[in-house]
């Protein structure tokens, strides 16, 4: 059962969900050997390997969101859950940061809160991940492969910064919902289309 404030989660975020934590582990995994495929001297075939298929996961990982945010749009609850900055999903964020400090979690599934805040958080920062890898992955294959010019810089820039936002999500999402799963297993339909 869930909590009497949350509802389900719909079955077309799950399977977005279970797509991005794949894509995005993936993604985040990659780019710790990756050299970009302009860079010949000393630099093995697998390193080369790991950018372009890093390119090309960034990609469909950029559709997955795009679907996602589709969904989005289309599910008042869900965004009311990602974004919870009115009304009881607001005061949910206050009641939820108590519990935690006492050892209560909150309710599985949809219900604004701090959990909702976090992963709404967490959707913006993929967000701005995919936009700015989309725009280098453009340019990139404008110029051929090769290093693209100056301009290349700001959504490298961009995407660096946004990159150390998303670990930091990835190993503090991780982290809480294994506590959370320790206690409630349920928390872990999220996984279950």
């Amino acid at each position: 059962m869930h909590g009497s404030d949350s509802l389900p989660w719909p079955r077309s975020v799950k399977w977005l969900h279970i797509f991005l934590a794949v894509f995005i582990t993936y993604q985040l995994m990659s780019e710790l050997d990756m050299k970009a495929i302009w860079k010949h001297v000393g630099i093995s075939a697998f390193r080369h390997f790991l950018f372009i298929s890093h390119m090309w996961v960034g990609i469909a990982s950029s559709i997955v969101i795009a679907l996602f945010w589709l969904v989005v749009a289309r599910n008042a609850p869900l965004r009311a859950h990602l974004f919870p900055y009115h009304g009881v999903y607001f005061s949910r964020i206050v009641k939820d940061i108590r519990g935690a400090a006492r050892g209560i979690f909150p309710p599985a599934g949809m219900r604004g809160g701090l959990p909702g805040l976090v992963h709404g958080l967490g959707l913006l920062a993929i967000s701005a991940m995919g936009i700015s890898g989309v725009v280098m992955f453009v340019m990139i294959y404008a110029a051929g492969g090769v290093k693209p010019g100056d301009a290349y810089a700001i959504p490298h820039a961009a995407h660096s910064l946004v990159a150390n936002l998303v670990w930091a999500y990835w190993w503090g999402h991780i982290a809480m919902a294994l506590l959370h799963a320790m206690r409630t297993p349920r928390i872990l339909r999220i996984f279950i289309p």
